[in-house]
């Protein structure tokens, strides 16, 4: 049984693609979908078998966003070119930013969306449109998501190693996070032992399905606890994100964030490192940041915000940004700009 229903409508399986997408269009009775998705790499055949899977009555159009950072004017060039051409549904294809333009374009054309994540970090950040990740382009949720490894075989090793530690620091700040949720909790954990078990065996073999599955799953796991909230790395890392573009790759900065805020949220949250060590198969009293910051540097991802190209003038600019953020809501403390501007400084 492939079918998940938590939030959404989730197909979970190798080559789902294939079985579940002619299925959900007809629950949307769609003819005319829009797809949205960017130009794939040289020798990737994915949009190729999106194509193939669609229904033979299907009359499909295609939409590919700029590069950059997803902006108003993207929306607005969708909704010109194809909201008067008849599109009864979306179908969002690829990594975060088509998946947040397909839900946004379903928010304004009122048009069901199907979102096929082919990135695993795209699966929380664009598929489910976590809550709190762009408070001024949340878009709909989807009514169905497709998550199939096989999508994602053969990614190089940054965007995996970028996704993978993206998912852990999703579910460890979902866990760690102020709301009340108990299955999320669940699922917090699960995801975090699931990335930290699995980040490097996929970046061992970038062919392993095994492994990649593993990932997707973990990084589902992110998405689906995040409806309880995230905490000062999303913030932070938004706010840094934001003030460097289009430098850093989404989620880039998150190991090198984790171990300035968990410092810093550590009095409120001591209680929770026993259940985050077994998670992450530690001894019960084990050092969790030390062990965070080694798997990240040992998957050849920057553990310092220097090392990333970020100048420090931005450190200031992105702390007031952070302090504003949405995420801050559910961080274990409440932090101003002023510590925010602390954990950058700690972090740079």
């Amino acid at each position: 049984m492939s079918l998940i229903t938590y939030v959404t409508r989730i197909h979970f399986a190798d080559r789902i693609l294939e079985d579940a997408l002619a299925e959900e269009l007809a629950r949307c009775k769609s003819r005319r979908p829009l797809i949205v998705a960017e130009p794939e790499p040289a020798g990737d055949d994915s949009i190729e078998r999106l194509f193939d899977a669609l229904p033979v009555a299907a009359e499909p159009n295609y939409f590919a966003p700029a590069c950059g950072r997803l902006t108003a004017a993207d929306v607005a060039r969708a909704r010109s070119t194809h909201g008067d051409a008849g599109c009864d549904a979306l179908i969002g294809f690829g990594g975060a930013r088509p998946l947040d333009l397909a839900r946004l374009l379903g928010s304004t054309l009122g048009a069901p969306v199907i979102a096929v994540p082919t990135r695993t970090d795209s699966v929380g950040l664009g598929a489910l449109g976590v809550p709190f990740a762009r408070t001024a382009q949340e878009g709909c949720v989807p009514s169905a998501i497709l998550c199939d490894a096989t999508l994602g075989l053969g990614a190089d090793a940054p965007t995996t190693a970028t996704a993978g530690m993206v998912a852990l620091v999703q579910c460890l700040e979902a866990y760690l996070g102020t709301a009340y949720n108990p299955p999320a909790d669940g699922i917090a954990l699960e995801g975090l032992r699931r990335a930290a078990r699995y980040l490097e065996p996929a970046l061992a073999n970038r062919q392993d399905l095994a492994a990649r599955r593993e990932l997707l799953a973990a990084a589902l796991n992110a998405g689906l606890a995040a409806q309880k909230g995230q905490g000062g790395i999303a913030a932070a890392g938004r706010a840094l994100e934001a003030e460097a573009e289009p430098l850093l790759r989404q989620g880039a900065c998150d190991a090198a964030l984790l171990p300035a805020v968990l410092a810093f949220n550590a009095p409120a949250i001591a209680d929770r490192f026993a259940a985050i060590a077994e998670a992450l198969r530690l001894p019960r009293r084990a050092d969790i940041v030390a062990a965070l910051v080694d798997l990240a540097a040992r998957v050849g991802l920057p553990t310092r915000l220097a090392a990333l190209g970020i100048d420090a003038a931005l450190l200031e600019p992105a702390a007031r940004a952070a302090a504003a953020d949405v995420a801050n809501r559910t961080n274990p403390r409440h932090a101003t700009a002023r510590d925010y501007q602390t954990i950058l400084e700690a972090a740079w």
